[in-house]
Parts: C-alpha cells; structure tokens; sequence
C-alpha cells in the first residue's frame, strides 16, 4: 500500500505544535470582535479581515448516538473561503451509531455546487500505510482538522488526523490564485455549507455538542494566531431561518485559552424568539 505524503504529515503536526505555541503569545490585547453572524447549518466562528493560507482546529468525538433527540446527523469542520471557492474539511455522523465519516469538499461559492468530493483521498493507518478504501473512524478520540493553501505547489492540502494514534485522512486538489477571505470552524449540521433543510427538534435544555481546541490560522504573511488577533472574529450562530425568529438550532460559547478554545451548544427552547439566544 502507498505510504502517507511525508509533507502532508510535516505540514499537519507542525500545525499541531503551532497552534500551541502560538497559545502563549497570542496577541490578546489586539484582538478584534465582529458582531455574530447568522448560518443555516454550523455553529461556531469565523475569522475575517485577512488573507489566509491555513486554518486548524482540534476536536472530541463524542458519541453522536447522545443527540439523536435533537438532530439525525452532525459533524465538525475547519473551512477556508474566497470569493469563488469553498474549502471544508471535516467529519460527519449519524446520530443513529457511534463512527464517523472524514470527508474533504471543494464547493463553488456561487453556484454551492460540488466541484471535487474526497478528491485524492487517502486512509491512513498509524503505520502511515494507506489506501483510497473509503473507511470511517469511531467515537472516543479527539482529531485535528487542517487545511494548508500551498499556492507555490498550487494546491490545497486537506488532512484530518487521531492526536494519540495517527489514523489520518489525507486529500488534495490543485490549486493556484486563490485569496480565502474567511476562516470558519464549528459544529454542522446541514449537507453543505448552505443547506437548512435538515430536520431538527428543540429540547428543554440546552446540550453541549462539541469542545474545539488549539484553533490556529495563518495569514499569506505569515502571521500566525488563533482568533483572537489582530483578523476580526465573530460567532457563527445556527439558524435555518438565517433570521432572528425561532429557528436556532446551535450556538458557540465564549472563546477562551487565548482564542484558542470555545463549546457549542443546542439552542434549548426557552431561548428560541427574536433575539440572539444567550448561553447559560
């Protein structure tokens, strides 16, 4: 079987170690906030007001049968945006079992049609052996999601690995020209980055999802931060109405660790109305 890309795997753990360095000095008292913005499907943030090459994000995949009241299915996601392209890299579950499915999706911003699917997808085992046997990963681990824009090899590397064991996913798709405008990583729900016609229900109280860590991005001049920096952020609040009314489905906590860290949360009942709900 192939063995995984020695420079995608340089590139993911480097990502890794960034992201902790970056912890300890990132910049706090520049940090910029945006007013939240509005989803039909994820929850969590999105970075503006640079040009970036790199986005990751850790996270713990929970048992997805825990939130079979509330949704069918659901997953997690780092995502780059430019004006005509979107790059996401994520896993997704059924709430019906416990395994989880990477995935790597090139979509046309304008259009929200699939240009690539998985494209040169590879499985990895801790032995860095893979193959393109399309495979899914259980529950019970946490994963680090990246994508790196490598415009001098003009193309985007997506990877997807198990911080203890190294099972990972690779894919990668030629690439040049491109200025990815925003940054987003959070908790979805829909098929795409548009869809609101997942079905979904509203419980008494509010239940949390997801815990991401290490979230790090990287302008095109190198800088490196989490969300907190000198790029504004703001939450990205689920709606499927994409208006204030009483369509919430799920909503981030405050960042902490520096920007490095925040929760999502199912928006429970006693919160749906015209105003944006308010955690607990």
């Amino acid at each position: 079987m192939p063995r995984i890309s020695r420079r995608l795997l340089a590139a993911a753990l480097t990502s890794a170690v960034v992201a902790a360095v970056v912890l300890a000095g990132s910049g706090v008292a520049g940090a910029s906030t945006g007013t939240a913005e509005i989803s039909p499907e994820q929850a969590g943030y999105t970075a503006t007001g640079a040009q970036f090459r790199h986005i990751s994000a850790s996270v713990y995949l929970r048992n997805p049968t825990q939130y079979a009241g509330e949704v069918a299915t659901f997953g997690h996601s780092v995502q780059l945006w430019s004006s005509g392209l979107v790059i996401t890299v994520g896993l997704t579950a059924s709430t019906a079992g416990s395994a989880y499915t990477p995935y790597a999706t090139v979509y046309d911003r304008s259009t929200h049609q699939v240009i690539a699917a998985n494209p040169n997808a590879q499985y990895c085992e801790p032995s860095g052996d893979c193959s393109f046997d399309p495979r899914t990963f259980s529950s019970g681990s946490g994963w680090t999601l990246t994508i790196n824009y490598l415009p001098e090899e003009g193309e985007v590397a997506m990877f997807e690995f198990a911080d203890h064991h190294l099972y990972a996913f690779t894919s990668s798709y030629a690439l040049t020209a491109q200025s990815f405008s925003q940054g987003r990583v959070g908790t979805e729900f829909g098929s795409s980055p548009w869809d609101a016609s997942y079905p979904h229900m509203t419980l008494a109280s509010s239940v949390r999802i997801a815990t991401y860590h290490h979230v790090d991005l990287t302008s095109n001049s190198g800088h490196e931060a989490t969300l907190w920096s000198w790029w504004v952020h703001h939450k990205l609040l689920a709606n499927t109405g994409q208006q204030s009314g009483s369509d919430w489905v799920a909503v981030p906590a405050d960042l902490s660790n520096g920007g490095a860290s925040f929760q999502t949360w199912f928006v429970p009942q006693s919160a749906q109305g015209p105003a944006q709900p308010v955690l607990p």
